[in-house]
């Protein structure tokens, strides 16, 4: 099923690509599907190589919300023109795709730790992947997470685009907090609970970034 949605998702984006000869990011509505369609990439790319394929329970429903708001809020803000705009906003959305993902596996690795915890292991945590594999999954997403964000933070800056004081400060901070989440991850190392509390927060305020304008 998710396959499909992606299929649907793919084919939209392309009529949209072709209307407008470029990559359909021109506004928060375009932004926010293209949002929903990186989050599924991932997860197609990720969730059955490591045992993930369950995350779906948590995938889709954010996927569904992403999809209804970028109906309801329309097509606003100015076209995205240039290969280095285009470059600069298409690379950041995959990035807060990947970290998604990383938040959508975070959920489930609180939810498999509860259970745990309480010695008790209902139908729904039966069928979540294994703690390490969640917490192995979380790692790799934020690594991903992170580098696709330098990505779109080096086209930005080597396109010289205009600099929004709101929406580059968010992107700063994403930027220290990946970088010091990862430090911890691959130096210090950092209990799983931790990790995936770490993983929520950094979408929630990635999303942030859909509220400056």
């Amino acid at each position: 099923w998710m396959a499909c949605l992606f299929v649907l998702q793919t084919g939209a984006l392309c009529v949209k690509a072709y209307q407008a000869g470029m990559c359909p990011i021109r506004g928060a509505s375009e932004v926010l599907f293209f949002l929903s369609w990186s989050i599924n990439l991932f997860y197609l790319m990720l969730g059955r190589a490591y045992r993930m394929s369950v995350l779906g329970i948590f995938t889709a429903p954010a996927i569904a919300v992403l999809t209804v708001f970028s109906l309801l809020i329309g097509r606003s803000g100015a076209d995205v023109q240039g290969f280095w705009v285009t470059a600069h906003v298409g690379i950041a959305m995959m990035s807060y795709g990947a970290g998604g993902l990383a938040a959508a596996a975070g959920a489930a690795f609180c939810m498999q730790n509860e259970c745990l915890k309480r010695h008790r292991i209902p139908g729904t945590c039966r069928v979540l992947p294994p703690i390490r594999t969640l917490e192995a999954s979380m790692k790799r997403l934020v690594l991903v997470a992170f580098l696709l964000l330098l990505l779109g933070e080096w086209f930005g800056w080597r396109g010289h685009l205009p600099i929004n004081a709101a929406k580059t400060s968010i992107v700063i901070l994403l930027t220290a907090g990946y970088s010091v989440l990862l430090w911890f991850i691959y130096r210090r190392g950092m209990p799983g609970r931790i990790l995936a509390c770490c993983c929520v927060a950094l979408f929630i305020a990635s999303m942030s970034i859909f509220l400056v304008s």
